[in-house]
């Protein structure tokens, strides 16, 4: 039954897919203001496809730019800060994203930064790219760990977020999200029925903080939740 329930689903955001995300493209080149709308109808209709209830704790400040950074337990990650985030934002995402047909183009157009995690060089490139764009008044969104977990435990955080952090002075705005491990982990292919939460913390200053202290910091508001 939780077979023919996720074939239902795919076949649903396929259908999705197919209808509504090339015209993202167009937006971009003709309409670029509605860019960010789009990408928000899009992401909520990937939710809305796959039945996911959305669960939204907290407000989205209206000031920035944050570096957002959002716990990894599933590919819908992608979808879900989209949904509320305020402003013009871009990502430091995977490079092998770039690669997904439609999703690629998506990302491009958001002027998303790809980043490779097995080579340092390039990877610390990106972070430079990343921090031009918050000074161009982009949020930056970005996942600690690196990569989704494959327990639904927070995996240990990279420093690379933290250096931008640091290095730009601009403050952290820490998103956590429960229940998206338990619809969709990494190492099963079938969906399940659930909510998705989203909690979104009070920013979190750098000033005169240490990487080592910043990470602490900031790994001690995701741990006093069950992410699963």
């Amino acid at each position: 039954m939780k077979q023919l329930y996720s074939v239902w689903l795919y076949s649903k955001i396929l259908i999705f897919i197919i209808l509504f995300f090339p015209f993202i493209i167009l937006i971009a080149i003709f309409i670029p203001s509605l860019l960010y709308k789009y990408a928000r109808f899009l992401s909520k209709g990937i939710f809305w496809s796959l039945n996911i209830n959305r669960k939204i704790i907290g407000e989205f400040p209206k000031d920035g730019p944050y570096i957002l950074m959002h716990n990894h337990s599933s590919f819908l990650d992608l979808f879900f800060l989209p949904t509320v985030i305020k402003g013009k934002y871009t990502g430091i995402v995977a490079a092998k994203n770039f690669k997904i047909p439609l999703i690629g183009s998506i990302l491009r157009r958001i002027n998303a930064i790809p980043i490779q995690r097995f080579n340092h060089a390039k990877a610390l490139v990106a972070l430079k790219i990343a921090e031009q764009r918050l000074q161009e008044g982009y949020h930056i969104a970005i996942f600690p760990e690196g990569t989704r977990t494959t327990t639904g435990a927070l995996s240990s955080f990279k420093k690379g977020g933290f250096h931008m952090a640091i290095n730009t002075q601009i403050k952290i705005l820490p998103v956590i999200v429960k229940g998206l491990y338990t619809i969709k982990p990494k190492n099963r292919w079938t969906i399940h029925k659930g909510e998705a939460t989203m909690i979104i913390g009070k920013p979190i200053s750098v000033i005169n903080k240490t990487i080592n202290e910043l990470i602490e910091e900031t790994r001690k508001i995701y741990l006093q939740h069950d992410l699963r």
